[in-house]
């Protein structure tokens, strides 16, 4: 009998011994798994774009892109962008960007029928891209907005552009709505900051210095800084949001 007392008491304290052994690893093994999910990196939340497609009016290429700028500036004058846009080999003189291609295509026949000219509808896809990271909420929400500014943006100056072309704005009432647009684009990247400033994660990097460089040029659509003397205001609306998809799409191939 006392044998098995002790034979009792000896399994009990080995399984004792095994469940304090096993609370220990479960313990050490979330703690590593811990470490990995570090703010941006990991295999934690994460935060995506949308992708989109937008339809660009080509008024004219070139593989040299020098001839191709000196197209832009005739173009201009009229009230097209004339942003250059490379893609597939070509140079492209850009009147206009569009998310609707039925939209794209309206006005390509309008060119064709008052303007006399020829013109191309280009394709432009913007692919979706991921940050993968453990995120609180509010750093998800941040991230998501900073995701979508660019196209926020082409979108708010877009319909500027439209509302002054159909006489719905004046340029003075444009201008007060650029500067409102300025000022979210503005707001988004200071919020940005505030939670990612030191963050050395690459592609959220890089996603700071894309909007720094977008509001940038949302300073020059605000001062009116023209591409040259005969640029028309309407003209520099359609120039300056076409560059800030550029920003953006550069960003999207950089780090998809």
């Amino acid at each position: 009998m006392s044998r098995l007392k002790e034979f009792v008491s000896s399994k009990k304290s080995i399984i004792t011994v095994f469940a304090v052994v096993f609370l220990i690893v479960c313990l050490l093994v979330a703690n590593f798994l811990s470490l990995l999910l570090v703010r941006t990196g990991g295999e934690g939340e994460s935060v995506s774009s949308s992708a989109f497609d937008v339809y660009m009016l080509s008024l004219a290429k070139s593989q040299v892109e020098k001839e191709a700028e000196a197209r832009a500036s005739d173009f201009q004058s009229i009230g097209a962008g004339g942003y250059i846009w490379e893609q597939d080999g070509y140079y492209h003189v850009i009147a206009s960007c569009y998310i609707n291609k039925n939209d794209a295509v309206l006005v390509q026949n309008s060119v064709k029928a008052n303007q006399g000219l020829e013109s191309e509808i280009i394709s432009v896809q913007f692919k979706s891209i991921t940050l993968n990271g453990s995120f609180t909420s509010e750093e998800k929400k941040v991230l998501t907005k900073a995701l979508s500014a660019c196209y926020d943006y082409y979108l708010s100056i877009y319909d500027v552009a439209i509302s002054l072309d159909t006489k719905v704005y004046n340029e003075i009432s444009a201008r007060l709505a650029v500067n409102n647009t300025h000022n979210s684009l503005s707001t988004t990247l200071a919020n940005f900051n505030t939670l990612f400033e030191n963050v050395e994660f690459e592609p959220i990097k890089k996603l700071g210095a894309t909007l720094e460089s977008a509001l940038e040029k949302s300073k020059e659509l605000c001062g009116g800084m023209l591409e040259n003397t005969s640029q028309t205001y309407s003209s520099l609306l359609k120039y300056r949001y076409t560059e800030v998809l550029g920003l953006y799409f550069d960003y999207i191939e950089e780090n998809i």
